[in-house]
């Protein structure tokens, strides 16, 4: 079935009324342009425009697989959501979830190997110190770092260090200089 309709569509209350319903889905939407307050994917997806522009005028919720197959630009900030925990032991950071993270270390720390990067995937690890100080870091050999030296951390109880990284490849995470004792 098929209806034809040859003038807008306007709904007759701004934000009121929905095309479609929470379990019943159109399976297509094809258009030139697309002009969102919020849109948000919850499922797989893929987008590619070969000369159209897609506009999004508020907020774009991504939280499922989705691939941007054209340049993507932003003229807002980008913010991603980051990981926080009081820690020590062994860890493995959980790339598929967070590309930031904030760890205060309340023993000796361990990265372990991850198996949720990303190549491609970029962010920053910030470490600080719990009350008492003096915590280490050790890193699994997924973890590359300047020269191969490891890191020394800052030991004054509070302080926070900071460490860059970047998925070059499966398995292999490079670590940036780290960043000492900001304040």
């Amino acid at each position: 079935h098929r209806v034809v309709y040859s003038a807008n569509v306007v709904p007759v209350a701004d934000s009121t009324y929905d095309l479609g319903h929470t379990s019943l889905y159109w399976q297509n939407l094809y258009a030139d342009n697309a002009f969102h307050k919020t849109l948000s994917v919850t499922g797989n997806a893929s987008t590619s425009s070969a000369a159209n522009t897609n506009v999004f005028g508020g907020h774009l919720n991504v939280t499922a697989n989705t691939s941007f197959n054209q340049q993507v630009v932003f003229n807002k900030a980008v913010t991603f959501s980051q990981f926080s925990s009081t820690t020590s032991g062994s860890v493995a950071l959980d790339y598929d979830t967070y590309n930031n993270f904030y760890l205060t270390l309340n023993g000796p720390l361990t990265l372990s190997n991850p198996t949720t990067e990303s190549v491609g995937q970029f962010g920053v690890i910030a470490i600080t110190q719990d009350g008492t100080g003096g915590r280490t870091l050790s890193l699994g050999t997924d973890y590359e770092s300047v020269q191969g030296a490891g890191y020394t951390l800052s030991t004054a109880a509070g302080a926070t260090d900071l460490i860059p990284y970047y998925v070059i490849a499966t398995d292999r995470v490079l670590l940036g200089m780290i960043q000492k004792s900001m304040a």
